[in-house]
C-alpha cells in the first residue's frame, strides 16, 4: 500500500515538472497557439484524473487484507473447534485472551 502511495506521488510530481515544462515552452513560442495550448492541457488534466482514478480504486480495503484477523469484544466467541484443531475468528481486546476451553474472549 505505501508502496502504491509512492508510485502515485512520483508520478503527480513529474506531471507536474512535465506541465511547468510545457508552460515555459509555450511561453516561448507566442500567444498565437493559445486554443491549441488550452486543448493540450485539458487533454492532460483529463488523462491525469483518469489515472488518479484508476490508482484509487485499485486500493485493497483493509478487511480483504491476507492475515489480517478483525477485532472482537471481551465474552464474544473468538474460536472455533473443528474437530482437533482450532480456527480463529477474532483477536481478543487488551487485557483479554481466548480462552480455549469455552472458545470465548476473557
Amino acid at each position: 500500500m505505501a508502496s502504491s502511495r509512492l508510485y502515485v506521488l512520483c508520478f503527480g510530481w513529474s506531471l507536474l515538472l512535465l506541465l511547468g515544462a510545457c508552460e515555459e515552452s509555450t511561453e516561448v513560442r507566442g500567444a498565437g497557439d493559445g486554443a491549441d495550448e488550452s486543448r493540450e492541457e485539458k487533454e492532460m488534466i483529463e488523462a491525469l484524473q483518469e489515472v488518479l482514478e484508476k490508482l484509487r480504486s485499485s486500493q485493497v480495503p483493509l478487511e480483504k487484507k491476507l492475515g489480517w484477523v478483525p477485532s472482537c469484544d471481551a465474552g464474544e466467541h473468538c474460536a472455533v473447534r473443528k474437530g482437533s484443531r482450532i480456527g480463529k475468528l477474532c483477536n481478543c481486546p487488551r487485557r483479554t485472551s481466548c480462552n480455549m476451553f469455552i472458545l470465548k474472549c476473557l
